[in-house]
């Protein structure tokens, strides 16, 4: 499926972005036997890959409070990193993209660039969305914009312990696209699409991270741009 591009991007629409994606094989992935809880999966006998593969495996807590009648509470919450998303407009109102396919709800996502902090961020969420934006995009920042304050956005208030922290990036005047720098295993697909074409797409309800809403709405109100949704 041909679209058009820009900087070497390719340009999609609400109706367009699906069916372009599926063009060039990003849809989920076959499934080699249905899933199983994890204490079964760590029962078996695994290989040296798959032990170190539980590095990755979400860790889990129980809480233990006292409830406002005086008697004990027990909570359970899964315990997962923090990350930062950061939205960016370039010239004609182009929203900067990354579409992936997600094994936890078996989606196609599609959200501004995001990541987890690395070591070389030395605990600075600002440096995290920058360098993630930069190494999924290939696009250089000027600066990023905090669009929270320092603790960040709940996702689930319940059960999860993680945050994250919404940005807006803004480019230089005379920037270019240079190569992405994805990790080893990544298997992204850079996209652009026109604001009100996002924003169609996010009313639509076929958008699947939620990350991908609230920066959305929170950076067009940092832009003073929230009338395009009336």
């Amino acid at each position: 499926m041909k679209v058009r591009t820009e900087w070497g991007i390719p340009i999609v629409t609400a109706e367009t972005v699906y069916p372009y994606l599926d063009s060039i094989g990003i849809r989920p992935w076959p499934e080699l036997e249905p899933p199983i809880d994890l204490e079964t999966y760590i029962g078996r006998d695994l290989t040296d890959e798959q032990r170190s593969e539980m590095r990755f495996a979400p860790k889990a807590e129980v809480v233990t409070h006292r409830d406002p009648q005086g008697n004990p509470y027990r909570g359970f919450r899964t315990v997962m990193k923090d990350w930062a998303t950061t939205f960016c407009l370039l010239p004609g109102d182009l929203v900067v993209l990354v579409a992936e396919w997600k094994h936890g709800a078996n989606v196609i996502s599609l959200v501004p660039p995001s990541g987890v902090p690395s070591k070389k961020d030395n605990g600075s969420m600002e440096a995290c969305a920058k360098r993630e934006f930069e190494e999924e995009s290939g696009i250089t920042l000027k600066n990023v914009i905090a669009l929270s304050g320092t603790e960040g956005l709940p996702i689930a208030t319940r059960g999860l312990t993680s945050r994250y922290f919404p940005f807006l990036g803004q480019t230089f005047s005379d920037f270019i696209v240079g190569p992405s720098s994805l990790d080893e295993k990544e298997t992204l697909q850079l996209l652009l699409m026109p604001l009100t074409e996002w924003l169609k797409l996010i009313e639509s309800g076929r958008v699947q991270e939620e990350c991908a809403v609230s920066v959305t709405y929170l950076a067009l109100r940092r832009l003073g741009r929230l009338e395009m949704c009336d």
